[in-house]
């Protein structure tokens, strides 16, 4: 049995996979500039480990204003492993379908705004779930995908639809898919002791992190190019600890709202005056 370490040199892996993508991770990058410039949102669904390409991409240091996390605390919630908030729990509410109609009432979406759905490999019904949802409700909007498009588009869909991330974003009007590069099965390195196999380092996660910050990159050298100012978080561990904190905040808080009640899709006043 070898003692070498191996796995930095996975990274070369998901390096390689992203860079391959730059043509349509720029058109995704135009997309997220034109409608955070227009003082819209840019969704992002994800459920279980996918999580933290949500809280890296909506609230980080160097994150822009303009990206709106929906992120189900009982989709999201299982570090606890066992007990109230489980792993099995977590893995049992993500078979429900029909939870993407729930979500989805909870928030408006205004024209040309897009959604970002996560998922490792592309099959867990409640990521196809939403993205089924959201193109029901707006077709015309662009949705997105972060996946594995190795095991999406070959592995067995698990959701009734017969459809994976993979078959969603391809048949989407605006469908755009952006590879995680994990292997099918995401584990990339075998640990073999002469009695025992033991597979190791998943790169899904590395791959959404890598994918995520590209865009952030990609969509702030946008607005630069546009020569259109934009909000983004300071480190707020350094001496300019407060240099734009309260504005950043104020933006996201102003976007956000429109998020829960769209100026374009309120319904009529309900009439609270007393009968006679």
């Amino acid at each position: 049995m070898s003692d070498s370490l191996t796995f930095p040199h996975q990274l070369d892996r998901i390096r390689d996979c992203v860079l391959a993508q730059n043509d349509t991770l720029e058109q995704v990058a135009r997309i997220f500039a034109d409608v955070i410039g227009a003082d819209g949102l840019v969704h992002i669904y994800a459920n279980g480990h996918s999580r933290i390409a949500v809280e890296e991409l909506c609230v980080r240091m160097g994150a822009l204003t303009g990206f709106h996390p929906l992120l189900p605390h009982a989709l999201s919630n299982f570090t606890d492993v066992v007990g109230a908030d489980s792993l099995r729990l977590n893995q049992a509410i993500e078979r429900v379908e029909g939870l993407g109609a729930c979500l989805l009432d909870e928030f408006e979406f205004g024209a040309g705004e897009p959604l970002i759905v996560v998922s490792a490999t592309g099959q867990t019904q409640a990521a196809v779930d939403v993205a089924i949802e959201f193109n029901r409700r707006y077709p015309a909007n662009p949705i997105i995908a972060i996946t594995s498009r190795e095991q999406s588009s070959a592995a067995k869909p698990k959701h009734s639809s017969g459809k994976t991330l993979y078959h969603v974003i391809t048949q989407a009007k605006s469908g755009y898919l952006l590879d995680n590069g994990m292997p099918a099965g995401d584990v990339s390195i075998t640990v073999d002791d002469g009695e025992q196999s033991y597979k190791v380092c998943p790169l899904s996660s590395i791959g959404a992190l890598t994918i995520v910050h590209s865009l952030n990159e990609l969509t702030i050298r946008e607005f630069a190019r546009r020569g259109q100012p934009h909000f983004v978080l300071q480190n707020m561990h350094l001496n300019d600890t407060q240099v734009n904190y309260d504005a950043w905040l104020r933006d996201q808080r102003r976007r956000y709202a429109r998020a829960l009640s769209h100026p374009a899709k309120l319904a009529p006043a309900v009439d609270l005056g007393t009968s006679s």
